[in-house]
């Protein structure tokens, strides 16, 4: 990650990173668990019927039970902390979770989805709002692991709680 941010030059705009660290893997890991898991109990709560349709179309729910069960797969993964590579993995996936929310979010609000014209420039719905704040938050917090702003898998540098 650090030679992208180099040969981008990005690492220069936000150097800032090298003069704060947080030391608080077990803080950052719980706060991260929860931002994933509030994503994926929102797309439950619409699995549920929770959501503006009476009926979903067959990919959207498909989407929404790969959602859920992908949430679950890294939350489990991030708080295995004897081994690092899977930490590293459950944090990963929570980012594609994360970004797959968001641009199928803003795909829907936009262009539309097949069988859902209902949604295009429905910004007004709140729980929608509300579960792609939780998932930019989840982007940013593993954004500042990766940088090393804060620690989430104490093993690799032997920082403890």
């Amino acid at each position: 990650m650090t030679g992208l941010l180099r040969w981008t030059g990005i690492g220069k705009l936000i150097s800032f990173y090298r003069y704060i660290a947080f030391n608080g893997p077990r803080v950052t890991t719980a706060l991260g668990v929860v931002l994933l898991l509030g994503v994926g109990a929102i797309r439950l709560y619409w699995l549920a019927g929770g959501f503006l349709l009476p009926r979903y179309p067959t990919y959207l729910a498909a989407f929404f039970v790969l959602l859920v069960t992908t949430v679950l797969l890294a939350s489990v993964s991030m708080v295995m902390g004897r081994w690092p590579g899977l930490v590293m993995t459950g944090w990963a996936l929570g980012s594609l979770v994360s970004m797959a929310s968001i641009a199928m979010y803003f795909v829907s609000r936009t262009a539309g989805l097949p069988d859902l014209p209902r949604l295009v420039g429905r910004w007004d719905y709140p729980l929608g709002t509300f579960a792609i704040a939780l998932a930019a938050l989840f982007a940013v917090l593993h954004f500042s692991v990766l940088t090393g702003m804060n620690v989430a898998y104490p093993q690799r540098r032997c920082w403890h709680d």
